[in-house]
Formats: C-alpha cells, sequence, structure tokens
C-alpha cells in the first residue's frame, strides 16, 4: 500500500502544481486588468470565464487517449502484446483535438450573440466579442499540443515536465499581460485588449516548449512523434473520450447555471456565492489532480491485468483524498469567517453579507469531502474503461438533484443561496455513491475474470 501511496503522491503533486498555475493566470489578468477600471475587468472576465470553459471542455475529449496510452504502457511494462501502440493513440489524439476545434471554434467565434441574447450591456458584448477573437489564435494550440501534452506526458510517466513548464506558463503570461496592457519594456500599450494578445502569446510560447519535450526527449519521442493513423484506435479513443467530455460540460453548466441563479437573489447572495466557488475551485484543483492520477494508476494495471493492483491504487487515492478534503473541510465550517474576511480584503461587508458568505462557506466545506470522493471514483471509473456510466449518473443528479433540489430549495423553500449550495453538496454526494457503487461492481467483475483466468490456467 505504500508504494501505491507514493507513486500517486509522484503523480499528484506536478498536476496539482499545474492546474494551480493555470488559475494563477486568470487571478494575474483579473488583477492587472483591475489597474483599468471596473469595465475592462467585467470584459476581460467573462470572456476569459467563456473561452476557458469552452477549451477545458474541449480539452476533457483528449482523456480517452490518456486512458489507452497508461493502459499500453501496463501492458508492455509486464510483458503483454499491447492492444494500441502508443504511437497510434497518440495521432488518434491529435486528429480528435483538429476534429473539436471545428465546433469549439464556431462557438466562440459567435460569442457574442449569446452574450448579447444573455442581455449582456452593449460594450461588455462589444469588447468581449473583440478580446474572444483574439484568444481564437491560441485555441488550435491549445487543444493540439497543449491538451494533447497534458494528458499524454503523465500517462507515460513524465509528468514532471508539467511541473516545471506550466508554472512558468503562469509567469510568461504576467509578464505579458503587464508589458502589454500597460506598455512596458517597449510593447504598445494595448490595454484590456493586450490582456488577450498576451494570453494567446503565452499559450503559443508554451505549446513550442511542450512540443519540443515531446520530440527531443529519447523517453516520449516514440510515442509522440505521429504516425500512421489506424481507425480502430480513432475510434477508441473517440468511445472513451466523448463521454468523458459531455461529462465536464454538465458539470462545468451545472455551476454557470448555479452562478446565474445566484445573481437572481440579489448582489449580496452573489457575492457570497463567488466567494465560496472561488475557494472550493482552488481547492478541488488538487482533487482533480488525484482523481487524475488514480486514473493513470488504474489504466496501467488494467493493461498490467493485475485487479487486485488496480483496487490497491483505488484505495490509496480514495485514501489521500479524504485526507485532503477533510482537513480543509474542517478548515471551512471552522474558519469560514476568517476566509471570507480575507476574500473582502479589509473592506468588510456588512453583517449580513459576511454571515451568508460564512455559511455557504460551511457547506463548501462539506461540499469538499463528496467532490474529492466523487472525482477519485470517477476518474477510477473512467480509468477501468467505463466512461458512458459516470456521464449518465452525472447528467441524472446533476439536473435533478443540483439544479431541480437546489432551485427548489432556494426559491420555493426561502433558503435563498444557501439551497443552492445544499443543492450542489446533495448532487455530488448522490454521485459519490453511486459512482462508488458502480466502481465496486466494476472492480468486482475484474476480480473475479481474473481468478477464473488463473483457475483455467
Amino acid at each position: 500500500m505504500k508504494s501505491h501511496l507514493m507513486v500517486l503522491m509522484a503523480i499528484t503533486l506536478p498536476l496539482a502544481i499545474s492546474q494551480l498555475s493555470e488559475m494563477a493566470m486568470s487571478t494575474t489578468d483579473t488583477v492587472l486588468l483591475g489597474g483599468l477600471g471596473v469595465v475592462p475587468v467585467a470584459v476581460g472576465g467573462l470572456a476569459n470565464n467563456f473561452f476557458m470553459s469552452t477549451m477545458v471542455t474541449c480539452q476533457c475529449i483528449l482523456a480517452g487517449m490518456g486512458i489507452l496510452l497508461a493502459q499500453s504502457r501496463g501492458e508492455k511494462d509486464h510483458g503483454k502484446e499491447s492492444a494500441h501502440h502508443g504511437r497510434e493513440i497518440v495521432t488518434a489524439g491529435v486528429l480528435l483535438a483538429f476534429l473539436i476545434f471545428i465546433p469549439a471554434f464556431l462557438i466562440l467565434l459567435y460569442a457574442g450573440t449569446l452574450f448579447a441574447w444573455m442581455g449582456e450591456p452593449l460594450e461588455v458584448v462589444f469588447g468581449s466579442t473583440q478580446y474572444i477573437h483574439i484568444l481564437l489564435w491560441s485555441l488550435l494550440p491549445d487543444l493540439a499540443l497543449i491538451g494533447v501534452c497534458r494528458v499524454a506526458f503523465p500517462a507515460l510517466g513524465a509528468e514532471k515536465i508539467l511541473l516545471w513548464v506550466l508554472p512558468l506558463m503562469a509567469l510568461i503570461n504576467g509578464l505579458f499581460n503587464y508589458a502589454l496592457i500597460y506598455g512596458k519594456w517597449g510593447f504598445p500599450a494595448l490595454g484590456l485588449m493586450g490582456s488577450a494578445w498576451a494570453s494567446s502569446i503565452t499559450a503559443i510560447v508554451v505549446s513550442v516548449l511542450l512540443f519540443l519535450c515531446g520530440v527531443l526527449l529519447p523517453s516520449l519521442r516514440q510515442v509522440m512523434i505521429l504516425g500512421a493513423l489506424k481507425m480502430k484506435t480513432f475510434f477508441e479513443v473517440s468511445r472513451l473520450g466523448i463521454p468523458i467530455m459531455f461529462s465536464a460540460a454538465c458539470e462545468i453548466l451545472l455551476f454557470q447555471i448555479t452562478t446565474l441563479r445566484a445573481g437572481q437573489l440579489g448582489t449580496q447572495s452573489l457575492a457570497a456565492h463567488q466567494v465560496a466557488l472561488n475557494t472550493s475551485s482552488l481547492l478541488f484543483m488538487v482533487c482533480l489532480a488525484f482523481g487524475q492520477a488514480v486514473n493513470i494508476r488504474v489504466s496501467y494495471w488494467k493493461g498490467a491485468g493485475f485487479p487486485k493492483q488496480m483496487a490497491k491504487s483505488i484505495f490509496a487515492g480514495l485514501l489521500l483524498v479524504l485526507i485532503w478534503t477533510f482537513s480543509t473541510g474542517v478548515g471551512l465550517i471552522f474558519f469560514g469567517d476568517v476566509v471570507a474576511k480575507w476574500f473582502f480584503m479589509g473592506k468588510v461587508p456588512d453583517t449580513e453579507t459576511l454571515k451568508l458568505t460564512t455559511t455557504l462557506l460551511m457547506w463548501a466545506g462539506i461540499f469538499q469531502i463528496v467532490d474529492g470522493i466523487q472525482t477519485v471514483t470517477g476518474g477510477a471509473l473512467r480509468g477501468c474503461g467505463d466512461t458512458l456510466g459516470p456521464l449518465v449518473i452525472g447528467v441524472m443528479t446533476y439536473i435533478v438533484i443540483g439544479l431541480g433540489f437546489g432551485s427548489l430549495l432556494a426559491f420555493h423553500s426561502g433558503y435563498g443561496v444557501v439551497g443552492l449550495w445544499i443543492g450542489l453538496a446533495a448532487a455530488l454526494a448522490a454521485t459519490s455513491v453511486m459512482f462508488s457503487w458502480r466502481l465496486y461492481r466494476v472492480v468486482r467483475r475484474f476480480l473475479y475474470e481474473k481468478e477464473k483466468e488463473s483457475m483455467l490456467s
């Protein structure tokens, strides 16, 4: 068990730091745009949020590539014939990235129409549309290079590359933002649009760095240099990846709609909701890294043909994520007022807003625990090759419980924004229970098949 814990930690740390670095980029953009006024912050925030949500959702379709790469690595390490060779899998993933680029590009190209339909102010619609059109220059590198490398490197045991490159990405982004927004170091002062150009340039620079790592490092070159496309491999990568993409879309929509619903309850409710959401999103990055690490190890042991090791990796992942979520959850439950005051940065809000924020942070603490469980069990299920089941479960729990039950409490039972968060926590609790039960049955089936195979041989 100790070896499983150590391996999972070794994979989780670089993944968590890389994801936190991406969050730092968004924070840096907001802080630097703050010097231009309220409207640039609103425009940049809306445009960045919509672009990132769309791009990250589309990147999730590449998760099937990571599952097959880890399985192939497990087969190779234990002397088994691989059903799909690494280079074929990466080639299929790159083709899939090019294909998903087309609908993603069209959605983002006409984002202004959506913002106008949502009733956003005209200056926000115009500014955010321009901003997104600049970001479109980085969309293909984000999908076909950064997206592919972020999935492939950890599956191939090269996750430490991300530990160095993605924090560097945050630094490059901050420097380019400062230079292009305010016209420093000989660069033109482009204001709001300077931030968009900074993000695009950063993505292109980092995609080149990751590409060079992939084709120059001996441990990666044999897999990362593209080869002949095999349609069987392409369809398998797609079969695994498409449900994962739709699962991510459902979860992102759940939180986006909840934010819109919180806004309908007034400024105080929206402010408290944003503090709780930002806090839980930051802490969730570590849970997400644990889920990704478990996904890689379960896929690896499935390929190797050792279901007992799969079970041990899952147990180790649950143990680690529960330690993290219980620690952070207890902190939010008992010290939510401290976190709330820190967010408002000395500009102490009225007593009602502070009390409401503290209450939501308490629910965010409970939310963390169940969210950690569903993230790890969901990652394990996908590592077992079960990607459609989590999608069906997610759609049911997010819509019926997350949105339905949450809205019932918020708007018809007098709970307000607290009701929305109770709905979120209940949805994720139901998801974690259903994922755990399904995972138990899947792993038990693998163990039975392995035992039957041993008896026959």
